[in-house]
């Protein structure tokens, strides 16, 4: 084309090849500077030696043909010179992978030796371990059988692989379809089966797999081992042996709840198979008993803590008997529930005898109970049930608090609660509502029942009628005042009698002997130390006279009151005794009924006689307080101790103590209060305790007189 093009504008040909060639030479050889001096070159040559006889529009034009074919050359020259550098880089880069290929070539053989070398010493591990080690296909065809499969079963690796392995398993153990299933679920699994060993004998096998995935979750093969446990085997059939021999029901439940064995004394008593009592474990459950034992269970399985039942159970010929059932849990080192274990102990006997004795207790005119450690009661005779026309239900836990008289609820609870803490007997006497409504007293007594380590078992008591005791204790605790009041009463007119009849006789009697000694000065001095005598009897009279009739009964007791009256009666016992008494009174005890004084100074009266008889104390003390709340009467020495018993032995007392400290006690009794005698080392102590309703007490039993 660019001949023609030349020809055209009447180009020398010859020429004109010869500078586009060697343009183009310089332009590929010498790059871009030569190569547009080549064309300039050629252009003057051209222009200098060859004169086209055309215009110059076409020279013009013919020598743009050269620029066109300079720029043409500098366009592939600059191409050439881009895929230059295109191929250098690529040829770099080709170099540098072909050097990191080579490392890589180096690197892999030498982790492929590596590898051969770890697969060798794996594969010597795994022909050494003593258990069996298998690996299969998905589908369950086996590709690699160790070493101690081969020694054990006799078989060369082609005819263990595939599906040859299953020629060493039991025919009762060759289940071709179990094992599909168990490998299609693609979960890891276990089973117990026996393969043959190489001498024809069958050993039990523990067999594991587990199932290798790969990224998308597909399972690539099945790993697994077979482990020899014929010994655990046989172990367990001994155990097996003795757990059916033992003379009692036993089984095991999975942590799920769901009963996985039973003994075979269980078979035998309900007359079901593994696989039905399995099925349906509380088929045999009495259907009265099976709400509450089923709750109980549940609750006990939840909370994770044994078990202790008494429920029936239907024997193989539709009988019912009792069974005292025991559940434990076998944990892990983690404290995770493995398995729950349990024990079945016929119990019939027994509760026929609970039976019997229960009648024998309902018979018995007594209420009886007993009940758990904790203080609630869970049991009460028929006679109480009765009496408070209640059911058991309604008596059992706290229930039989709601039968205790108000008056004596809080004494009662605390006493009983106290009992219970401190695992001592209880004894009280207390009001008892019956079903009439009315409230009759009853002496209780609670001994708790203890095991050989002292632990408390139970708690056994009995409830003893004794109002007609209250009510003739009452009758006689009124005669009893009404003969004190008698006693006193005629004490205070013996006293009367004695200080204006007797002792004013006696008075005019000295006054008399006084005036004859004084009226006879010549008498002979004979007669007049008859008449000193008399006179000097008569006023030891008139004195014994005025000590007896206020010891029988003071009259200041009634004027001035309670304190005056002892601080009267102690400077004079300490006249008579030479004992050192002292007295103190909290500010302002003021005065109480005549009653109380009295019975208060009588104890006084009592007690310091016993101090001068009996203790050898040279000195006593004597409190009297006075609260809002209470009166409190302390009378003590520091004598030496001193029992009831040496008391009464003590022939210098013209009565026995039956009528000194029963009497003060009586006296207390009456007035409400309370007294208590503590003798030790140190001295004897009478303390009387009146609550500030004392009074109000006493004024009701001189109305009840």
């Amino acid at each position: 084309m660019l001949t023609f093009a030349l020809l055209h504008f009447n180009s020398p040909l010859p020429f004109t090849g010869f500078a586009v060639s060697a343009i183009a030479v310089t332009f590929w050889y010498g790059r871009t500077k030569p190569g547009i001096l080549a064309v300039f070159l050629s252009t003057l040559v051209r222009s200098y030696f060859f004169e086209p006889a055309t215009t110059v529009v076409s020279r013009m034009l013919y020598d743009s043909a050269f620029l066109v074919f300079a720029l043409l050359m500098l366009w592939l020259t600059r191409e050439r010179k881009e895929l230059e550098v295109r191929v250098a880089e690529r040829t770099a880069d080709l170099a540098a992978a072909n050097e990191r290929l080579k490392i890589e070539i180096v690197e892999r053989k030498q982790a492929e030796d590596g590898v051969k070398q770890a697969e060798d010493r794996l594969r010597r591990v795994i022909d050494t371990i003593p258990t069996i080690v298998w690996r299969k296909l998905p589908d369950g065809s086996a590709d690699f059988l160790n070493q101690r499969f081969r020694e054990y079963t006799g078989f060369s690796l082609e005819g263990g692989l595939g599906w040859g392995w299953m020629n060493a398993f039991h025919p009762d153990d060759r289940l071709m379809e179990e094992w599909r299933a168990d490998l299609a679920a693609g979960k890891p699994f276990e089973k117990e089966v026996r393969l043959l060993r190489a001498d024809g004998e069958y050993r039990w096998f523990l067999v594991r797999a587990v199932p290798l995935r790969d990224e998308h979750g597909n399972i690539v093969s099945w790993y697994g081992m077979t482990c020899d446990i014929e010994e655990l085997k046989r172990a367990e059939d001994r155990i097996r042996l003795i757990i059916d021999t033992i003379p009692m029901m036993a089984w095991s439940i999975r942590p799920d709840g769901a009963v996985d064995f039973v003994n075979q004394r269980w078979l035998e008593y309900t007359g079901l198979t593994l696989e039905e009592e399995v099925e349906e474990p509380t088929r045999v459950v009495h259907p009265e008993d099976l709400p509450r034992v089923m709750e109980k269970w549940l609750a006990d399985m939840a909370a994770g803590e044994p078990s202790e039942d008494e429920i029936r159970l239907q024997r193989a010929d539709g009988k019912y008997h009792w069974f005292l059932v025991r559940t434990v849990p076998l944990r892990d080192e983690q404290g995770n529930i493995v398995k729950w274990y349990g024990t079945s102990i016929d119990i019939e006997d027994r509760k026929q005898t609970e039976k019997q004795s229960r009648a024998l207790i309902d018979a018995i005119p007594q209420q009886i109970w007993s009940g758990p450690p904790d203080g609630t009661l869970d049991y009460c005779n028929h006679r109480w049930r009765s009496y408070m026309g209640l059911g058991l239900e309604e008596l059992q836990g706290d229930g039989w608090q709601s039968m205790l008289h108000p008056g004596d609820r809080n004494r009662v609870l605390k006493a009983w609660h106290e009992s219970v803490a401190n695992g001592t007997p209880y004894e009280q006497e207390e009001r008892h509502r019956g079903a009439d409504g009315r409230y009759r007293w009853f002496l209780c007594r609670g001994v708790p029942l203890r095991d050989d380590d002292g632990r408390i078992l139970r708690w056994y008591g009995a409830n003893t009628d004794i109002e007609d005791r209250k009510q003739t204790e009452g009758e006689l605790r009124r005669l009893s005042g009404l003969l004190l009041r008698s006693q006193d009463e005629e004490r205070r007119r013996i006293a009367r009698d004695l200080h204006d009849s007797t002792g004013q006789d006696l008075v005019a009697l000295a006054t008399m002997l006084g005036q004859l000694h004084a009226s006879n000065p010549s008498s002979s001095p004979k007669s007049r130390e008859l008449v000193s005598e008399c006179q000097a009897l008569a006023d030891h009279c008139i004195r014994e006279i005025r000590t007896l009739s206020y010891l029988l009964y003071p009259p200041m007791l009634d004027e001035a009151g309670l304190e005056d009256a002892i601080r009267h009666y102690l400077d004079g016992f300490t006249e008579r005794s030479g004992i050192r008494l002292d007295l103190e009174v909290s500010p302002g005890f003021g005065r109480m009924t005549r009653d109380v004084e009295l019975a208060l100074f009588r104890v006084v009266q009592e007690s310091l006689t016993n101090v001068q008889r009996h203790s050898g104390s040279f000195q006593a003390k004597i409190r009297l307080v006075r609260n809002e709340d209470e009166v409190t009467l302390e009378i003590g020495d520091n004598g030496s101790e001193t029992s009831d018993r040496e008391l009464k032995r003590d022939k210098r007392i013209p009565f026995e103590v039956g009528v000194g400290i029963p009497s003060m006690r009586e006296r207390v009794n009456l007035i409400g209060g309370r007294l208590d005698i503590s003798s030790g080392s140190h001295g004897t102590t009478v303390r009387v305790t009146l609550r500030a309703e004392g009074e109000k007490h006493e004024a009701a039993s001189n109305s009840d007189s």
